[in-house]
Formats: C-alpha cells, sequence, structure tokens
C-alpha cells in the first residue's frame, strides 16, 4: 500500500457549485482528497458555502478529512476590492504575501505545498520553504497576441505593460529562486511552456488546470444543411474577443445561404458595447443576449447548439471548450493558448492567429462550411466528445499531479524556494 502523502493546497479561489476559477479550485479539493492527505487553504470568503459542502457529504467522506484554513485581509483592503479601487490582481498578490507569512509553519510541515487557483507568473506565491517540496502549477503566462490588441480600444496599454512585465519578470531574484527551486513547474499550455523554456526553466508536460465534466450525451436530430446554432457561455470582456464572433457573423451574407443565429450565456462589463455593435451591423435579430444562467443550466443550452464558437484572445486554458465537446459540440476557436491544446483538426474549426481582417474573415469561412456540411458538423462533434473524455479528464489529471509530487519527494530533485 502506497502511503498517503501530506499536501498543502493553496487554492484563492475555491467554491462549490461554481464555475471557472472557483469551480476549478473545488474540483481539485475534491479529486485530491481522495488521493493524499490534504490541507486547503483558501480565502474566508469561501468559508460558508465549503462548510454547508462538506456538510452534505455522505459518510465518510474524503473530503471531511480535509484540514481547510482560511484568510482574507483585512476589511480596508476587502472595502477596496469589492469598489473596484483595489484590482482583483492586485488584492490577490498581497493575500498571497499575507498567506506565505502567517500559514509558512504549517506549510513547512507537510511534504508538498501546492501554489494552484488564479496560478499566473506574474505572481507564483511568496513560500520560502525549508522542508517541504514545491509544486508550481498548472502555471499560465497570459498574453494577448499583438495583432488582438487594437481590440481593447483605449485600454490596450495595459496588455502591453502585462506583456513588458512578464518578459522582464523572470530577472526578479526571487522569482528566480521560486522558478528554478521548484520540485515541480507544470505549464497550462504550450504557449507558457515554450515562455518558461526560454528562460531557462524546466518544466513538466503541459497539464490544464480543468478537466472535463461528466455528462450524459444527447442525442442530437438531424440537421438541415445551410443552418447552423452557434454559443458562447461566459464572461462578457473584451479578451474574450467577442467582437471577432460578432463581425464574423455580420459578414456572412443572404448569397452564402447560411441560416445562423447566436446564443451567448454570461454577463460583464463589455455586455452594452457587444449589443450596440450588433445593432450597428444589422445582426441583432440573430445574437441573443441571455445573461447569468446557473451552471446546471448550461447543459440544456449545449444540447441545443450545434456549435461553439470561442474568439477568446487571452485564455490560459479556456475551460468551458472542454464542457462544449463534453456536449458533442464541435468548436469554431482561434488554435491559441489554452484551446489551442485541447482541440485537434478533427473536432474543431481551427483559425490561427493573424491579422484582425484576415481572422474574420477564416471565422467566417469556418461557421459556413460548417453550416454547409452537417455530416463533417456531425462527425466533428463526436470527435469532441471523444477526445475531451479520453484526454482530459479530471481522473487523469489528479493521477498525473499526484506522480509529480512523488516525484519531487522521491528523489529530491527539489532545491527550496528561499
Amino acid at each position: 500500500m502506497i502511503e498517503r502523502l501530506q499536501v498543502f493546497l493553496s487554492a484563492y479561489a475555491c467554491e462549490p457549485g461554481k464555475g471557472s476559477e472557483p469551480g476549478v479550485g473545488w474540483r481539485w479539493t475534491v479529486g485530491l482528497s481522495e488521493r493524499v492527505d490534504l490541507t486547503v487553504l483558501t480565502r474566508e470568503d469561501n468559508r460558508r458555502v465549503i462548510e454547508e459542502a462538506v456538510a452534505q457529504q455522505p459518510h465518510p467522506s474524503p473530503l471531511q478529512r480535509v484540514n481547510f484554513l482560511y484568510h482574507d485581509l483585512s476589511k480596508p483592503f476587502l472595502w477596496a476590492k469589492r469598489r473596484g479601487l483595489l484590482p482583483t490582481l492586485a488584492y490577490y498578490a498581497l493575500w498571497q504575501w499575507s498567506v506565505a507569512r502567517r500559514f509558512r509553519k504549517e506549510a513547512d510541515s507537510v511534504e508538498v505545498v501546492h501554489h494552484l487557483t488564479f496560478c499566473t507568473l506574474l505572481c507564483p506565491g511568496f513560500w520560502k520553504l525549508k522542508n517541504a517540496a514545491f509544486v508550481l502549477g498548472p502555471v499560465g503566462a497570459p498574453q494577448v497576441n499583438p495583432h488582438y490588441l487594437p481590440l481593447f480600444g483605449d485600454k490596450a496599454w495595459p496588455q502591453r505593460l502585462r506583456g513588458w512585465i512578464l518578459v522582464r519578470f523572470f530577472q526578479l531574484p526571487w522569482l528566480k529562486r521560486l522558478l528554478h527551486g521548484a520540485g515541480a513547474v507544470v505549464p497550462a499550455n504550450s504557449e507558457t511552456r515554450t515562455l518558461l523554456a526560454s528562460q531557462g526553466v524546466a518544466t513538466r508536460d503541459v497539464m490544464l488546470d480543468t478537466g472535463t465534466p461528466q455528462v450524459c450525451l444527447s442525442e442530437r436530430s438531424e440537421k438541415r444543411a445551410g443552418t447552423i446554432r452557434l454559443m458562447y457561455a461566459g464572461q462578457l470582456e473584451r479578451r474574450k474577443g467577442l467582437e471577432l464572433s460578432l463581425r464574423a457573423l455580420a459578414q456572412i451574407s443572404d448569397e452564402d445561404d447560411c441560416d445562423w443565429s447566436f446564443d451567448i450565456f454570461g454577463s460583464g462589463p463589455d455586455r452594452s458595447r457587444l449589443s450596440e455593435m450588433a445593432a450597428e451591423l444589422a445582426i441583432a435579430d440573430r445574437v441573443h443576449f441571455h445573461g447569468s444562467v446557473p451552471q446546471s443550466d448550461l447543459t440544456t443550452h449545449f444540447d441545443a447548439a450545434d456549435a461553439f464558437l470561442f474568439t477568446s484572445v487571452r485564455d490560459t486554458s479556456g475551460g468551458v471548450n472542454l464542457e462544449a465537446m463534453a456536449h458533442g459540440l464541435p468548436l469554431i476557436c482561434i488554435a491559441h493558448q489554452g484551446v489551442g491544446d485541447i482541440t485537434r483538426g478533427d473536432c474543431s474549426e481551427r483559425i490561427p492567429p493573424g491579422p484582425i481582417p484576415d481572422t474574420i474573415d477564416r471565422l467566417a469561412a469556418a461557421v459556413v462550411h460548417l453550416a454547409e456540411n452537417p455530416e463533417r458538423l456531425r462527425k466533428m462533434g463526436a470527435a469532441a466528445a471523444k477526445r475531451a473524455q479520453e484526454d482530459f479528464s479530471w481522473d487523469e489529471k489528479f493521477d498525473r499531479m499526484c506522480h509529480h509530487y512523488r516525484e519531487t519527494t522521491r528523489i529530491g530533485s527539489h532545491r527550496r524556494p528561499q
């Protein structure tokens, strides 16, 4: 019998019943609790829902053995964060600095400290460990391809600054020590692995921070050639690139004989601009903004769609694509960052990153091509479901991470971040 490792999981975002990063943190907590002796450090703001979720578990449950630690910054910082005066990344960095000091003793008393959610090279934690091995990842380095910077309008400069800082960030002594002293650095996508390699940082295999949910695949009805129902689910903000989707759909003319519709699920600061743009492009009658819907209700909408349109220009993983694929939806996407690793040509229309007019042309052509070829769409949907379940399962991900844990402790290859 293999002795269970003691793991300290730093999961700033960790909340049951949520999508996106909080849901990812909770899913890792559930999966790792079945494999290791787990301590989870997260925000005080998450305490109530976590305690309720654990109390509802059937007895005995691995989650009932997890030691949860909670921490938030003092009230003035919380007040500033909630009112938008303190950016989330700044609060996150301060939170990481604070917990590395307050919980250093608890972290250094276990075998592995694993820095997980909101894991970015811009803030990979501030842990100084003498005894525990340090595992970082899946870690991302979200940057915007220069071709797509104009999509941010007068707010493009923070994206340029982010890229400028990220490249020079590696020169900071504390970050060098952290990365080169880690027992395992796990990149979240191929672009991050390339960036780390360019800085001489040894990495493990690429691993998305998210996995495929278990779903019941519904039988899809025959689709008439020339029609296609597209959908998107996620935040409505400029980095999601929905402007590219709208402009591509507007470019499809009556001569293309393509009857399309586009359902958008989610909310965010870009909604009003996108709604106005749809009206200006004369496609408002085909673009439907549904707002945020409960995660549990999305299943119905995935089953009703024909394809998932994802034109994000900055996304470490883009985990919603796995959910769409699991429901048998082929993707139409820009093939970079996380979605570039998720997809292949047999399950998606992959548009290479490039100039905005070229991207729009290619997206429009991809929509028309799938609409006109229902048999190709059906085969791509089946391939998407197969790939999502076979190559990106949560269990495979947890087992791989536990292998990294054992390797860092077994061979003693880690040099402690000091």
